[in-house]
């Protein structure tokens, strides 16, 4: 009987840690004010915070393949805002925001609610990865800043309602192809005060590939630069090409749709294949998540005393 609640202490314990590693968003903000849980956020499995690792699953779009909005309210913003979101881990309280071993960029696409996701609809607005200066990815920063990632809408798209698309891409276990986990979650808004732009976009799925050098990338070598995955940040008044990102090592690291500056840096053949817990910028070991979540379970000697 002891050995049976040993292990139904250490199951509990061992899904809980799992839980606590991965990460959803669970709020929204807009107009500085952050709103109820839930509030505005399309439903994703029942609020199921695990990745997706397929990066050619129909779940990628906003972590469901189930596209419906389930009576998901829509948030008027103004073009041109600041609006955020913040991520945390489910069922945890609210400063539990996700492990710092799950290390990698942020992105952020938006697509006109109409077309539910489908087609070559989605366009970037906000790209962050690694920054060389402070040797932190853009995930440790969402973390120092309480789950909170801030986005500025493009100035100038057009009115409308539109699909807002917050990701962080962990790296943790990407040394292998197949490894790197995406969060995601899809907001709903309406933009009032645009211009008339209407950016090209690309398809989710079909905008990653499994061996992209964004996708398969080493954390724990010496990081040189990280090529950011995905089409090149939206910037108001520029065209509407959809080409592929720039790198960055940038010490600010970030480009969004507000100032036309991209931030370039060379990208890195070093960091994408061997797996080396020891490098110099690594301050965690790998954290290995079987695809089926299975948790190892405890050895319990059968032998009685008597």
């Amino acid at each position: 009987m002891a050995c049976f609640r040993f292990r139904q202490i250490f199951v509990f314990f061992a899904f809980v840690w799992v839980a606590h590693a991965h990460t959803a968003i669970f709020n929204f903000k807009a107009d500085n004010q952050k709103f109820e849980m839930y509030k505005y956020i399309r439903p994703h499995y029942q609020n199921y915070n695990y990745p997706v690792k397929d990066v050619n699953s129909q779940d990628l779009v906003c972590r469901t393949s189930d596209m419906s909005s389930a009576n998901t309210d829509t948030r008027d913003v103004t073009a041109g805002s600041t609006v955020g979101v913040f991520f945390k881990a489910d069922g945890s309280p609210e400063h539990v925001i996700f492990d710092r071993s799950h290390k990698g960029p942020c992105l952020v696409y938006m697509a006109p609610m109409a077309s539910n996701g489908k087609g070559d609809v989605w366009f970037k607005i906000f790209e962050q990865g690694y920054d060389m200066a402070t040797k932190q990815w853009c995930s440790e920063h969402v973390i120092d800043a309480n789950g909170e990632l801030d986005i500025t809408l493009p100035a100038d798209i057009a009115d409308g309602e539109y699909l807002l698309r917050p990701e962080i891409i962990a790296l943790h276990t990407a040394y292998d192809i197949g490894g790197a986990e995406f969060y995601a979650n899809c907001v709903q808004i309406r933009v009032s005060g645009g211009g008339s732009s209407k950016p090209a976009g690309v398809p989710i799925p079909g905008v990653y590939n499994a061996d992209d050098p964004g996708i398969h990338f080493n954390i724990y070598e010496e990081i040189k630069g990280y090529p950011i995955p995905g089409p090149k940040v939206y910037v108001a008044g520029s065209s509407t090409d959809n080409g592929s990102s720039s790198d960055s090592s940038d010490s600010s690291d970030t480009t969004d749709g507000t100032d036309g500056e991209t931030i370039e840096d060379p990208s890195s053949a070093d960091n994408e294949k061997n797996y080396n817990p020891s490098s110099t910028y690594s301050d965690s070991e790998p954290v290995d998540e079987p695809t089926s979540h299975h948790v190892p379970q405890p050895r319990c000697n059968a032998a009685r005393k008597r």
